[in-house]
């Protein structure tokens, strides 16, 4: 069997028109403790990722106060990669290969107090050469631009794998539209301040103001009762919210209708 054609296969039957390999090993070389490939299958050899876009139309209506068009796209676009990746995982396990499907989005692990992927996957993709992290650390696709969500999964099969490239009209030095336009200053030199950007982004009931996630942000950091339930929150309260402010997204040059408009 070539697993990568099925792979592909499979990706098309759940209309994920994008598919890619990153090497398991460099990622666990790059990856924080925790979150590297190995912690979750110790002979981890691939990562595959999957990438479907988002439709270009939640983006253009008026009466979408809370952009939850945007919203619950990206949340259908996460099931249907979980399920995807599942399907996946399960038919190379078949084969003797373990392989685990990595959820997503959420649950979300604490790293320095900062909420993230179990693996990022954005990351991943980077690795395998499909695209580029902005400065505002969306990935850019250079056909599907900042609106490609991802997901994937682990496997000890030795898969064909991609390799890093430069892409230097994705996200150039020269370019910090992305930074200018956050209305709270979250973005800086390639870094984002995640708890100030959630705390202005998201639209949650239960989200308290940023100086007291500031503080709950120093508390899982260094306390490791309060990162447990911390994880074991969002894990329980945030698979739904809303979303109030996308500005980076949409100043993007790789923005699809700001590319259209080009």
């Amino acid at each position: 069997m070539n697993y990568m054609d099925e792979i592909i296969k499979k990706a098309g039957e759940f209309d994920i028109p994008v598919v890619a390999v990153a090497d398991a090993g460099r990622l666990n070389l790059a990856a924080p403790d925790g979150f590297r490939p190995g912690d979750y299958l110790s002979d981890a050899r691939s990562v595959v990722i999957l990438g479907r876009q988002l439709p270009k139309s939640v983006f253009v209506s008026d009466n979408d106060p809370h952009y939850m068009f945007y919203t619950r796209a990206f949340a259908d676009n996460y099931r249907r990669m979980n399920d995807a990746a599942c399907v996946m995982a399960t038919m190379l396990e078949s084969e003797g290969f373990p392989s685990l499907a990595v959820p997503a989005y959420s649950p979300l692990k604490f790293y320095r107090g900062e909420p993230c992927g179990m693996i990022s996957f954005k990351h991943a993709a980077a690795e395998a050469g499909i695209g580029k992290l902005g400065k505002n650390t969306i990935f850019v696709h250079p056909e599907y631009g900042n609106i490609l969500r991802l997901g994937g999964f682990i496997t000890t099969a030795e898969l064909p794998t991609g390799r890093p490239k430069e892409y230097k009209n994705i996200c150039p030095p020269s370019c910090n539209l992305c930074e200018k336009a956050c209305p709270v200053g979250a973005l800086s030199d390639g870094e984002i301040n995640i708890t100030k950007c959630m705390t202005n982004c998201i639209g949650h009931t239960l989200l308290p103001p940023y100086p007291i996630q500031s503080i709950l942000r120093w508390m899982a950091g260094k306390v490791d009762w309060m990162k447990s339930f911390m994880e074991y929150f969002t894990t329980s309260m945030f698979e739904n919210y809303g979303i109030r402010c996308m500005e980076c997204l949409l100043v993007c040059p790789h923005f699809p209708r700001r590319k259209q408009q080009k």
